[in-house]
């Protein structure tokens, strides 16, 4: 599916929560480009959209990084609540590297 048919979906009042999942899971496998990082951060944080969604932004975050085997710790420290904790799980799991650099930004900034 094009990335504007998905967007269309995420911004459609009419669209179901699961359609809207569906869509950012679609975005976060197909759309590894700054603008689909930028798009699920703001999802990601926005109150309109249903927990479940909030989570699927924060994994195809995660996904999206390590792909590109390129991270944005302050995209990332702009995370909150289940988008933070499902892209963390993935970057602990998959880069303890990216995931100790992170832990350590994270404790200075205390």
């Amino acid at each position: 599916m094009k990335k504007e048919k998905l967007l269309e979906i995420l911004n459609d009042p009419t669209a179901s929560d699961a359609e809207k999942d569906d869509a950012v899971i679609e975005l976060g496998i197909n759309f590894h480009d700054a603008e689909t990082v930028d798009i699920l951060l703001q999802l990601s944080n926005d109150s309109n959209y249903d927990e479940m969604i909030a989570a699927s932004c924060g994994e195809y975050l995660g996904h999206i990084w390590l792909t590109t085997q390129q991270i944005s710790y302050e995209k990332l420290s702009h995370l909150k609540g289940i988008a933070l904790t499902e892209a963390l799980s993935q970057i602990k799991a998959q880069r303890p590297d990216w995931y100790q650099i992170y832990m350590k930004m994270y404790s200075q900034s205390k």
